[in-house]
């Protein structure tokens, strides 16, 4: 009795210890961009060439067991505690084992975590790192001073609601131009013929030689089983850091394919907000020797930048249809799931489309916010100022 007493204060000792690691990397985290940018170079590459690696074996989506290993877990917890209560306490030893067994597990997840994911919510972002230097905030504003959008532009460059629409402009032209030039069915579907997932995987190893975070080693991007579900969330793909997995959705209309692998493998990468995974993502794609892609990277930023403009015309109608006009081709490529797939989404759907998007939507807002994105799911949107910046000098 002695020793067990000894060794289950060790644990304790032990455990706590463990606990205190993690609290300790997440605060070096929060204070110190250079730890975060100096561990994403030196050690997160040593996970992702052997835990990942070993993950990438596997044929199917390790992250989705793993989540449903731990849903299945904590009910089963919850579970056995019921029953230990309606039996008056006499699986109380083996409940707290199980719990122990769960606590230790926990600690594991949190460590991984913190490893493959909170740390780089922290680090220098890829504008940062390798396009603008240090980026103050500033604002889009239009041609009498006032401010339409916010943004963050290197060198104090402010940004008028004229570039905005430059830009747009510029995109819709592509995608126009491009959607002509891409193969279609005889319905004018947009098809693809190759290993769409290996030509996008080819377009990160080239973008890696210009940008050697992105250099290296790439996971294989697995779709996920349970597609239909994530299409209720309104979700393309899903990085998984606990399996360090860069997930795509299998219901979504193939223009999206490119650009969502492209953006989960810039988060295996290192590279976790939102806009700088979608400016990879437009950045490998159109610099791609394949057309398709070319098409789907802009395309992929379409809406963003679309949007914004509308916005900055203060939805003025009659001034929007002044400028490019979007393609019926464009337009029809331009979504999200078709609407036979939604169809086959909303016959499996257990729970309503608006509460499952609902319940996501909170959940990701909150795990942002929770990680220091004060904007929240507002940093998908960033990747405007991204491109503003980028075309700088270029189209303005």
């Amino acid at each position: 009795m002695e020793m067990q007493g000894k060794k289950h204060h060790a644990g304790r000792w032990i455990y706590g210890i463990g606990i205190a690691g993690v609290v300790i990397l997440n605060v070096i985290a929060w204070v110190s961009v250079d730890f975060c940018d100096w561990y994403i170079a030196n050690i997160f590459p040593v996970w992702l060439n052997t835990y990942a690696g070993l993950t990438s074996l596997a044929p199917f989506s390790v992250g989705e067991i793993m989540l449903v290993l731990a849903v299945t877990l904590t009910l089963l917890g919850v579970i056995l505690i019921v029953w230990n209560l309606c039996n008056r306490g006499k699986h109380r030893k083996f409940l707290g084992r199980y719990w122990c067994t769960y606590a230790w597990i926990f600690l594991g997840v949190c460590y991984i975590m913190t490893l493959n994911c909170f740390i780089m919510y922290h680090a220098s972002g890829f504008m940062d790192k390798y396009m603008c230097g240090s980026q103050p905030e500033t604002m889009v504003a239009d041609v009498n001073g006032m401010p339409v959008i916010e943004t963050a532009i290197a060198d104090e460059d402010v940004y008028t609601k004229e570039n905005l629409a430059v830009l747009r402009d510029y995109l819709v032209e592509k995608c126009n131009t491009l959607a002509l030039q891409i193969e279609r069915d005889k319905n004018g579907e947009a098809v693809y013929h190759g290993d769409l997932v290996a030509e996008s995987i080819k377009a990160m190893q080239n973008l890696g030689e210009d940008y050697d975070q992105l250099s290296g080693y790439y996971v294989t991007p697995k779709f996920l089983s349970a597609s239909e579900f994530f299409s209720q969330q309104y979700i393309m793909g899903y990085y998984f850091p606990f399996s360090l997995e860069a997930n795509i959705n299998s219901v979504m209309h193939v223009t999206n394919v490119a650009p969502t692998v492209c953006h989960e493998l810039s988060h295996t990468k290192g590279f976790i907000y939102e806009d700088d995974a979608n400016f990879i993502g437009f950045l490998a794609c159109i610099e791609s020797d394949d057309v398709f892609l070319q098409y789907c990277g802009y395309l992929s930023v379409l809406n963003y930048v679309n949007n914004d403009f509308y916005e900055s015309i203060n939805k003025n109608k009659n001034v929007y249809k002044k400028h490019v006009r979007i393609s019926d081709l464009v337009a029809g490529d331009n979504i999200f799931l078709t609407k036979e797939d939604w169809e086959v989404v909303e016959k499996k759907a257990v729970v309503k489309t608006s509460t499952v998007k609902k319940v996501s939507n909170t959940l990701m807002e909150t795990s942002l916010k929770l990680n220091g994105v004060e904007e929240g799911m507002q940093q998908y949107n960033k990747v405007v100022n991204q491109l503003l910046d980028y075309y700088n000098g270029v189209l303005y």
